[in-house]
């Protein structure tokens, strides 16, 4: 069953699209004021420069694509005046800015960028970082709702600001942030990128607008703890996660990822301390506390290793997206590592995650450390090796293949930069932990590798 019947009546109908450079510029979406109905409206497509999208006034849409098995999922619109057929989601929000009388320039993935050529959407991709930092505003588009009880839930919930006043929330207004909070809109690989990245974002569901205030959870330092790894009934390692990852909503869980938690001074602690008055006075005023938190939206990139740890497990159409779809939030370091590459197998992009993650973590854990310290490395080193696995979805066998190509060059490449390294190397990948037993192959892969003895007796075809 075809899932791009959108795409196969865009190619029937020849729709042009204006010509750019894909790498140096970007089209948006003109949208004019509203008109009776979004069939009626004329879009039209615009091309910038990437250099100038900093100064120029546009809005970016985060939202999910939705499926196009038949004429029943997708609607007709006209651009440049030409016919162009988008997928019901996407319609859906067409229909509701224009209600809330939005218009001007939009950047649309699946209209700004021509989805039927490869080489300008792998171009496009790696400028997705740029396009989102810029716009002046992102949605968050999580459609309209399905059933008349989650209208009305998310009619109650929008009367909330912030969540402030949680403890006095209806039965209604719970179930409104669950059914926004809990959206599958959450679950994509790309909205990470997209909310991290926005300068300002606003949430809409249907006709309504919700403040990002909403969704902020738990401290992001409570979900910060460095993965141990387990192992399973049948020997296979796997990485136990902090139990409070699992208890805060996926949209919780993105947004309190944006945001960062620092203390701020709220009066001067010695004024305060030293103030004259009556003695009612003064207890009133030591009682009252010197600071505040205060949240703020961090511009701190990420590591590969700790991205996908968190993050690595949300869906994608493309298993490759579980690297490149975290492109633009990553350190320049590792970003500058990365060739996205949609033509290469799925194993490309693992290596490349695996390579570039445990640079990262080699980078942060294994110089200068003492003795007992490469205990606490070799379980983060093995555990990144799961999280890459199993947001992959790759078997063992492929997958510890290329992780014994990655550990030799690694261990070539610390070699040519540091000697000294050598040792450090050979000591980490060493077995310190007797849990290792019950999964010797890769205890085995492990310490060849690091140690120069990767090489099978030519007899019997199998590990010394």
């Amino acid at each position: 069953m075809c899932n791009d019947f959108d795409k196969v009546l865009n190619r029937e109908y020849y729709f042009k699209y204006p010509a750019i450079n894909t790498k140096t510029q970007v089209r948006l979406l003109r949208v004019s004021p509203n008109c009776a109905a979004v069939r009626e409206m004329h879009y039209s497509l615009e091309t910038f420069d990437l250099s100038n999208l900093p100064s120029t006034h546009y809005t970016a849409l985060s939202y999910t694509w939705g499926h196009a098995t038949s004429t029943d999922e997708i609607d007709e619109i006209s651009i440049n005046g030409q016919p162009f057929f988008v997928r019901k989601n996407l319609y859906d929000f067409l229909e509701t800015a224009n209600g809330k009388r939005e218009s001007g320039m939009f950047f649309v993935d699946a209209i700004c960028i021509n989805q039927l050529d490869s080489t300008e959407r792998l171009c496009q991709v790696r400028e997705m970082a740029c396009i989102y930092r810029n716009a002046n505003k992102v949605i968050a588009w999580l459609g309209v709702p399905e059933t008349a009880q989650e209208l009305a839930s998310v009619r109650f919930l929008a009367q909330i600001k912030d969540r402030s006043g949680c403890a006095n929330w209806t039965a209604q207004q719970w179930d409104g942030f669950r059914y926004l909070s809990y959206h599958p809109y959450w679950s994509r690989v790309w909205v990470v990128q997209e909310v991290l990245l926005a300068r300002s974002m606003e949430i809409w569901c249907w006709y309504f607008t919700f403040s990002l205030s909403l969704f902020m959870g738990i401290s992001p330092t409570c979900l910060s703890s460095p993965s141990k790894v387990r192992f399973s009934a049948d020997g296979r390692p796997r990485t136990a996660f902090h139990a409070i990852s699992h208890s805060c909503s996926p949209a919780e869980k993105i947004i309190t990822h944006r945001t960062r938690h620092v203390l701020r001074p709220i009066a001067d602690p010695l004024a305060q301390g030293t103030a004259v008055g009556t003695l009612e006075e003064m207890t009133k005023g030591l009682k009252c506390p010197y600071t505040a938190s205060k949240t703020y939206q961090s511009r701190v990139p990420d590591l590969i290793h700790k991205i996908i740890q968190k993050f690595g497990m949300l869906e994608c159409l493309d298993p490759r997206d579980k690297f490149y779809g975290f492109l633009g939030v990553l350190k320049d370091s590792s970003r500058v590592k990365v060739n996205p590459d949609y033509t290469m197998p799925v194993s490309y992009a693992f290596r490349q995650a695996l390579e570039i993650g445990l640079e990262e973590i080699g980078g942060e854990h294994w110089v200068g450390m003492h003795s007992r310290q490469y205990i606490q490395a070799y379980d983060i080193w093995l555990a990144y090796y799961c999280d890459v696995r199993d947001a992959f979805n790759m078997n063992d066998g492929e997958g510890m293949s290329i992780l014994r190509e990655v550990v030799a060059e690694i261990r070539h490449k610390a070699r040519l930069r540091d000697p000294m390294l050598e040792g450090s190397l050979a000591r980490n990948f060493m077995s310190h932990n007797e849990d290792i037993e019950t999964f010797p192959d890769l205890e085995k892969l492990l310490r060849i590798s690091a140690l120069g003895e990767g090489k099978k007796t030519e007899s019997h075809g199998c590990w010394p």
